[in-house]
């Protein structure tokens, strides 16, 4: 499925270019989805008062507090207003996610014992502070929206979508909003079509990627669920070998992928009911 949310871009609410010789940014495969709050004051003294000039005007305010830390350009790659407004954070972010990539960007640094690579994926800050405090359902539709179409169109499962305190010594985003995630996830699912159960939308640990050289119990279900669908990985013994990266082949071929390459990542996983 293409990307179809309705995005604000960095030029349509004036940002200003980043600094120079920074641009263009890095170009990276994303794996996740970081949700973030702004942790500014929510409604109905929130910034942006929930209006679309009021979105593009904190906008700006985040960018120039970005460039006053000394970062390029913002930080993150989208910002989620009370109103339900979507803008483009750090330039390049929307036509990137657009092709299925992302661009590396400044929102999520990982500390000792956090998850790695939250840089390389998508960003999404939520204008509010959501310790006790409930989104509003414009906000959470948006949020809901953005992730669905950010899961088709870089193939990132809705499993993977993490808060920022996975990867970074934070309250951020906030407790009521990380405890969320779990539903988020079930209503991305839904949205997409998808089945997943209850145990891998609550589930902390990302859904890796299996290739060759792969072992574990994730392994093994794969390898079962190949043999139910007729191809031929060998012994299910855990172990992705050759003969497994070929049956994995032959299955991504049997539905016409357009990437055939034996790695069974978000795509092939949703094919196989993983």
């Amino acid at each position: 499925m293409p990307f179809t949310a309705k995005v604000i871009t960095a030029d349509e609410w004036d940002a200003k270019p980043p600094v120079p010789g920074t641009f263009p940014f890095p170009v990276t495969s994303p794996r996740y989805i970081i949700v973030h709050h702004t942790d500014n004051k929510n409604p109905p003294n929130d910034p942006s008062q929930s209006t679309l000039d009021g979105a593009k005007q904190f906008a700006r305010n985040i960018q120039h507090g970005h460039f006053r830390r000394g970062w390029s350009d913002s930080g993150h790659n989208f910002l989620n207003t009370t109103g339900g407004f979507i803008l483009e954070g750090r330039h390049g972010s929307l036509n990137a996610v657009e092709q299925g990539l992302c661009i590396r960007s400044a929102h999520a640094a990982q500390d000792d014992g956090k998850l790695a690579g939250g840089n390389d994926s998508p960003g999404i800050e939520n204008e509010g502070n959501f310790m006790t405090f409930q989104m509003e359902q414009n906000q959470w539709d948006s949020l809901v929206e953005l992730c669905a179409s950010l899961c088709s169109s870089c193939q990132i499962s809705p499993v993977n979508i993490k808060g920022h305190r996975d990867f970074s010594d934070t309250d951020c985003p906030g407790d009521w909003l990380y405890n969320q995630l779990p539903q988020l996830r079930k209503e991305v699912t839904d949205k997409l079509g998808m089945n997943l159960s209850p145990d891998e939308l609550s589930n902390d640990r990302p859904i890796r990627s299996l290739k060759l050289g792969s072992t574990g119990e994730d392994v093994l279900q794969l390898q079962k669920a190949l043999i139910a669908r007729g191809f031929k990985p060998g012994a299910a013994d855990g172990l992705f070998g050759e003969n497994t990266r070929a049956a994995v082949i032959a299955f991504q071929r049997s539905l016409g992928f357009e990437m055939v390459d034996g790695i069974v990542g978000p795509q092939t996983r949703a094919a196989l009911r993983l």
